[in-house]
């Protein structure tokens, strides 16, 4: 196994584990021996630590997801109208459904929410999500939203969370895009139908 293949296996490994058994369980012991590493300082030669272990699965999916938001983003640029608010909640899920229940063996929606919920990765988690395409579509969504600026910008954080809990829920139980577009195409519904609904008497 050549190191790029031994650091991929530890991410996959920490990814399923935290994901079966919960963040506080995991260890770079465990995470060495699911991912079959005979070598004992394997994580922490790759890693540095757990944390470092943990941000590394963060960024093997966040970093594909981020470049897809933004194709899409530069992809609605292009088109001859100004983006409508369909198109730029696509641009908010689609990229996190095809790291998540479009992707064969999956488990990362369920690691995000055992990590969004610990304090010791919520910080991580936060930073990955204000990365910079995701900034984007979240400001452009708030931007041309009619509701009151501070509702809209509660309501596209609720969305982001209700979207990795929603992916989480169906992981592992449908296989592949056709399965999927249901719930992708309901989601997204879902999403604009509170961006739409009124804002709460003050």
């Amino acid at each position: 196994m050549t190191r790029t293949d031994a650091r991929a296996a530890m991410i996959d490994a920490a990814e399923r584990l935290v994901a079966e058994r919960g963040l506080a369980a995991m260890t770079l012991r465990d995470v060495q021996t699911e991912a079959g590493q005979a070598n004992k300082s394997a994580a922490q030669y790759h890693f540095g630590s757990r944390e470092g272990l943990l941000t590394a699965v963060v960024d093997s999916r966040m970093k594909p997801a981020g470049e897809r938001r933004r194709e899409l983003l530069d992809a609605i640029d292009l088109g001859p109208q100004p983006p409508t608010m369909r198109q730029l909640v696509e641009a908010l899920i689609l990229p996190l459904a095809e790291q998540t229940i479009e992707r064969e063996h999956s488990l990362y929606a369920r690691f995000l929410v055992q990590s969004i919920f610990d304090p010791a990765m919520s910080s991580t988690i936060r930073e990955h999500m204000r990365a910079e395409s995701f900034r984007d579509v979240r400001r452009r969504i708030e931007s041309i939203s009619l509701l009151p600026a501070d509702i809209a910008e509660l309501r596209t954080g609720t969305l982001s969370v209700l979207s990795v809990v929603t992916f989480a829920t169906w992981e592992g139980r449908i296989h592949g895009p056709e399965e999927s577009a249901p719930i992708v195409a309901d989601l997204i519904e879902c999403c604009l139908g509170a961006l739409n609904a009124p804002a709460p008497a003050r």
